[in-house]
């Protein structure tokens, strides 16, 4: 908008205009969220939908003084988290104090369907779909996050009620935003979930041991949800596991946000697609392969964390500084600078392409895995055992005895056309038929056996869990 322009100062006043006609709700004003200057606190309303949808249903109201989670990104779902309890405070709150949380409530704007009957990677419906079933298979030590409540977030408008989506927000735009904003594929809905079982980010973990305590918990709740419930959580990452301090002192891990979760039972996994966190993401998504996604993908995922983690180090006593107390550019400068020359780096920053190629090549043997990566984890840690961890996770899954050797490591995937094709910046060709095709992608086969891979894989790091009883707790 040049406003320097006739037409840009048509366009400015334009836009003055429809935004003092706009519906407050269409500003960004919530109006199921209000702060209690009478308690300082504030009151947010959580929808129960009625059914395994997240359709909009009755309202509970809950309430907060902090966010554990801001939504400071122009683009993505816009997730905040607040620690909230059900109980109205007898009192106003004094400066600093905090309300005593029982739940945290996650607030987000996800991609939907637009009917929320039918929207099967609807959150809501997935926890509800968990929960119901551990309660009735009730199986051993799994910590889960446990939905209270949850559905689309919706309002009042002229005395209607109004589901909060993309459609209501941009009702009454022009013909040409909503050419722009109509696709099914851009629609989200605001939903909101409220969950037991309150945790802390992953960086605060101060041990080794910790780490793989919660990592183990996070992974034998994976390999559950997959075996039981037959949803597939697709986004292992740093955000999406938290730690839980037990009353007792134990430590526990607990894996959350399902919002890329898809239900298998009906679809053995999708092909094409690209899901998950970039650094973390396995190279079946990176290269968008129609190799079917499985769990192994998830635990490729894992294995990138794992090995983040080992590099930059445990706790605030070595190496790396309390990510906590940093902001957000003050953590991208001290990370640039301890990780500038080390591979690992390649993974974390840089285009799509290269974050690729540098993957293919650090995990295309386990030589080169031991080389590029494992030799490079933090002195600061208990160093052995997690090179150990790290080398046999590795080996269940790129180089599994179940496998003959030709599908170890990463080399069929190097001369596939359309990896060729992408990391060339072309066109990929249409999908190879996998009988048509004399390449022997060890990828596809894996996918074939992601069951008993799994298993290997959740015997590996179940076998660290109960070993490093025997390790020193060291930062």
């Amino acid at each position: 908008m040049d406003v320097t322009s006739p037409n840009g100062r048509r366009a400015f006043v334009e836009l003055l205009v429809n935004m003092s006609l706009c519906d407050d709700s269409q500003l960004g004003r919530d109006p199921t969220m209000q702060y209690l200057p009478e308690l300082r606190c504030w009151q947010i309303d959580c929808p129960d939908s009625s059914d395994d949808s997240s359709s909009s249903g009755v309202v509970s109201p809950y309430y907060f003084s902090n966010i554990i989670c801001i939504a400071d990104h122009l683009l993505g779902c816009h997730t905040r988290c607040f620690p909230a309890t059900a109980d109205r405070p007898a009192r106003k709150l004094e400066r600093g104090e905090s309300i005593m949380a029982t739940v945290v409530i996650k607030d987000a704007f996800a991609l939907a369907k637009r009917n929320a009957s039918e929207d099967d990677r609807d959150e809501v419906k997935t926890l509800k779909k968990i929960r119901d079933t551990f309660k009735r298979e009730k199986p051993n030590g799994i910590l889960y996050p446990k939905i209270v409540v949850g559905g689309r977030v919706s309002f009042s408008r002229g005395g209607q009620p109004v589901e909060d989506t993309t459609s209501a927000i941009y009702e009454g735009a022009n013909d040409e935003l909503l050419a722009i904003v109509s696709s099914d594929s851009l629609f989200r809905a605001h939903r909101r979930i409220v969950m037991k079982t309150i945790g802390e980010p992953l960086c605060t973990v101060r041990t080794v041991k910790e780490f793989v305590a919660v990592i183990y918990d996070a992974m034998k709740c994976h390999y559950m949800v997959v075996k039981s419930c037959k949803i597939l959580h697709r986004d292992i990452s740093d955000n999406n596991i938290l730690v839980v301090r037990m009353k007792d002192g134990t430590v526990r891990g607990l894996l959350i946000d399902f919002d890329c979760a898809i239900d298998i039972s009906k679809d053995e996994g999708v092909r094409g697609e690209m899901m998950g966190t970039r650094p973390f993401m396995s190279l079946n998504n990176l290269l968008r392969s129609n190799v079917t996604r499985t769990s192994l993908d998830d635990w490729e995922s894992m294995l990138y964390l794992l090995c983040w983690y080992a590099t930059i180090g445990f706790g605030t006593n070595g190496d790396r500084p309390n990510e906590q107390e940093l902001t957000k550019e003050q953590k991208l400068v001290k990370e640039q600078e301890h990780l500038r020359d080390l591979h690992i780096a390649k993974w974390r920053h840089g285009t799509l392409v290269a974050i690729t190629k540098a993957k293919l090549t650090n995990l295309r043997s386990l030589d080169n895995f031991k080389r590029d990566i494992v030799r490079e984890f933090n002195k600061g840690t208990n160093n052995k055992e997690l090179k150990d961890l790290a080398l046999e996770l590795y080996k269940a899954l790129f180089k599994n005895g179940k496998l003959e050797e030709i599908y170890h490591g990463t080399e069929g995937e190097e001369e596939d056309p359309s990896l060729i094709a992408f990391l060339n910046g072309q066109p990929q060709p249409t999908s190879v038929d996998d009988d048509e095709s004399n390449i022997a992608n060890p990828f596809a086969l894996r996918a074939e056996k992601w069951k008993q891979i799994s298993d290997d894989l959740l015997s590996v790091i179940e076998k660290a869990k109960n070993d490093m009883v025997n390790w020193k707790d060291t930062p």
